[in-house]
């Protein structure tokens, strides 16, 4: 069955080089909601995504000054060729030279339809997101105030702000917020293989080996990563167990702890302690490293580690999640996902047909300068 209904219909006028090299995108953009994706949480409403807004806050996001010293941009962390993810890095290095973060960077893509961000929920609004990375210290180490008066001393920036928001003076910390949150909100990666296998599209035809994955996958990991986005975007201990190296690491339970003072310690009581968001598998081909703080290098290795009888690797805290327990007759736990070589191999497959190049070579996600 073909759907006629797709997720963003990017209406391009023209996307052409003068002969000076200067490259022009004059497009418009619509929202349009697909049968096979959730329905969207972004506040249309607030800030509905115009092309105007969207140009801005491509701008915004590729702009060195929202950092400290100018030093990097959101593009740093988040390249568009790993579907808007550091390649490479387990923590990603920051704007002061040799101090990494604390958590691997996640993708950027259909941010429109979750309920919260980050990998522990810190914000449950698309709009407020970009404030932890720019006044993170280990990551651009800014303030909003030092920003919008570097933003107000460039003339283009006045000119577009004004021509977005309708008012003059309009460069404040409301006004980058929108244009921002519109260029994210608009990051859809709905048109990878296995889209155009589920609605029935050209392109979208699938090997033995991947439908076999696609079942298996159903059987063994859709239980989290469920839906069309993959991830049923809960938080959940999934027996990663604490890294040495990041003593001060407990997921989720800073947030939801009633005390911002709480020790580590403390917060290790908690039931949220090490819950971490199920991330979304939608290009995960693209995003290695994996987990919170990248730890595994590719999926083969993800696999293994839910695979605990074949490589014993997943910790036994008392808030494992309980998808990752079973009991036999006798009383005994065991833990993790029982996958054969061949069935991994199928499920491997699978995933790649998540890879959506379409909007990994997107040009009007790209650098515009």
């Amino acid at each position: 069955m073909r759907y006629n209904t797709i997720l963003f219909v990017f209406l391009l006028v023209l996307v052409s080089c003068g002969k000076d090299g200067e490259v022009y995108t004059d497009f418009e953009i619509t929202f349009e909601q697909p049968a096979n994706f959730p329905a969207a949480t972004y506040d249309f409403e607030d800030n509905p995504i115009t092309t105007d807004g969207f140009i801005l806050g491509r701008k915004l996001f590729y702009d060195n000054r929202l950092s400290l010293n100018n030093g990097i941009s959101c593009a740093e962390c988040h390249n568009q060729s790993h579907a808007f993810t550091h390649h490479g890095h387990n923590l990603s290095e920051g704007v002061h030279a040799g101090v990494v973060g604390t958590r691997n960077s996640q993708p950027i893509q259909n941010l429109a339809f979750l309920e919260d961000f980050t990998w522990d929920g810190a914000k449950d609004e698309l709009i407020d997101q970009p404030l932890i990375p720019i006044r993170e210290e280990v990551e651009m180490d800014e303030t909003m105030e030092n920003v919008i008066a570097k933003l107000k001393q460039d003339t283009e920036y006045q000119e577009l702000f004004t021509k977005v928001f309708q008012k003059e003076d309009a460069i404040n910390q409301a006004t980058f917020l929108k244009a921002l949150s519109q260029f994210m909100g608009a990051m859809v990666s709905s048109n990878s293989k296995y889209d155009k296998y589920f609605r029935g599209e050209e392109g979208g035809g699938f090997t033995e080996l991947e439908k076999q994955g696609l079942d298996l996958f159903k059987q063994k990991c859709a239980t989290c990563h469920s839906g069309q986005l993959f991830t049923n975007q809960e938080f959940i201990n999934n027996g990663i167990g604490e890294n040495p190296s990041l003593e001060n690491e407990t997921g989720r339970a800073r947030i939801t702890s009633s005390n911002p003072f709480a020790t580590v310690e403390e917060l290790k009581k908690s039931d949220d302690y090490y819950k971490f968001r199920v991330p979304s598998l939608r290009n995960v081909e693209k995003t290695n490293p994996y987990m919170h703080d990248g730890r595994m290098l590719n999926l083969k290795r993800v696999l293994d580690f839910y695979d605990d009888d074949a490589y014993p690797m997943i910790t036994r805290m008392d808030n494992l999640d309980s998808r990752l327990i079973s009991t036999d007759e006798n009383g005994d736990e065991t833990l993790g996902i029982p996958m054969t070589p061949d069935e991994k191999v199928a499920i491997l497959a699978f995933l790649e047909t998540l890879t959506d190049n379409e909007f990994i070579n997107d040009e009007r996600f790209a650098n515009p300068n």
